[in-house]
């Protein structure tokens, strides 16, 4: 694969994601349900992932959540590179054994990284002794459920990247 095919494919997968940066900051921020508001980054790492596949997908992922440390709070330092790492390797692995790349599996997909990133979150809350542990588990589902139907503006954005930059070497 010529290294210039490679360096575009992923300079329009940045461009796209800094587009869905872009919409999460501008209009899903703003949206709140019972003080709740979506949640769409979880969900780019997955959907890239089913996509790439187990090897390039954690790579995405890996630099994803590296700019979301970067830029956003977690419960500690590198908390997003972590689980989307881990989210970016079960995603592929499901893609590519279980459920083939497509729009139902790509929901199933989204939910479970929205899930794992949560469940992440109470996880770390039940380790630190943190007093709000059920309320940090509802708001975790509540905020998986907001942000499913977001992810419908990822699925054919991803999947017209992947399908326009595929290329038989």
């Amino acid at each position: 694969m010529p290294k210039s095919y490679v360096a575009f494919k992923w300079t329009v997968y940045a461009l796209a994601t800094l587009l869905l940066f872009a919409v999460q900051s501008l209009v899903l921020n703003h949206i709140r349900v019972f003080n709740v508001t979506p949640f769409l980054y979880p969900v780019l790492p997955a959907v890239a992932a089913m996509y790439e596949g187990p090897r390039r997908g954690p790579l995405f992922a890996l630099v994803l959540g590296t700019v979301c440390d970067l830029l956003l709070y977690g419960p500690f330092d590198g908390f997003f590179t972590i689980a989307f790492v881990i989210t970016a390797l079960l995603a592929s692995k499901i893609a590519e054994n279980l459920l083939s790349p497509g729009f139902f599996s790509g929901l199933f997909i989204s939910l479970g990284a929205l899930l794992l990133t949560s469940g992440l979150r109470v996880f770390i809350q039940i380790l630190t002794g943190g007093p709000h542990v059920r309320l940090m588990a509802w708001t975790a589902l509540t905020e998986s459920l907001l942000t499913l139907p977001a992810a419908l503006l990822v699925l054919p954005l991803y999947r017209a990247i992947h399908k326009s930059c595929a290329v038989d070497y």
